[in-house]
Formats: structure tokens, C-alpha cells, sequence
């Protein structure tokens, strides 16, 4: 099954316990040992995870915010959130 359609109805939501400091519309996100800056359409999803909205809701606000097919914006998302899952940021 394809990732995207797979994790579509999932919830993703922040992890408890990671710092972050929004800039603007911009986030830093980090810890002792790293800093990562989110901007852009990223920092737009990242703000968007409020444990509530599926990743389909955040793709289709993504694709309403940026004028982009809503399937294009849904593979963005997911990609973009399981980066985040494998650094520990990000839970599904």
C-alpha cells in the first residue's frame, strides 16, 4: 500500500519533551545536540499538528495555502512528517 494513502488518517502530532521556539512563521527545534530550522510550507505543516487533524486535513490545508494538487500535497506531508518521525519530533 502506498505510504501516503496508508498514513492519510493517521494523527500525527508533536512529541512531549522537544523544544521548540517559533520565529515568525518560522520554527527552531531542538536539542543539546542539534537545531533544526523549519520555514515555509514546512514550518506551515509543522504548525498545523495539533494532534487533532488527520494528515489528509493538514495535506488539504497545505494544498488550499499553496494553490497545489491536494495527492501531491498529501505525498509532501507525509514525507515530510515521517522525516520528522525518524528524528523523534514527530509521532504518528
Amino acid at each position: 500500500m502506498d505510504e501516503a494513502v496508508e498514513r492519510s488518517a493517521s494523527l500525527p502530532r508533536r512529541v512531549l519533551g522537544v523544544r521548540i521556539r517559533r520565529m515568525k512563521d518560522d520554527f527552531l527545534i531542538g536539542d543539546e545536540d542539534r537545531v533544526l530550522l523549519i520555514e515555509d510550507s514546512a514550518a506551515f505543516i509543522f504548525a498545523s499538528l495539533d494532534g487533532r487533524r488527520s494528515t489528509l486535513d493538514v495535506a488539504r490545508l497545505l494544498a488550499q495555502e499553496y494553490g497545489v494538487d491536494e495527492e501531491q500535497a498529501l505525498a509532501d506531508v507525509v514525507e515530510f512528517l515521517s522525516d520528522l518521525v525518524e528524528q523523534g519530533i514527530v509521532e504518528w
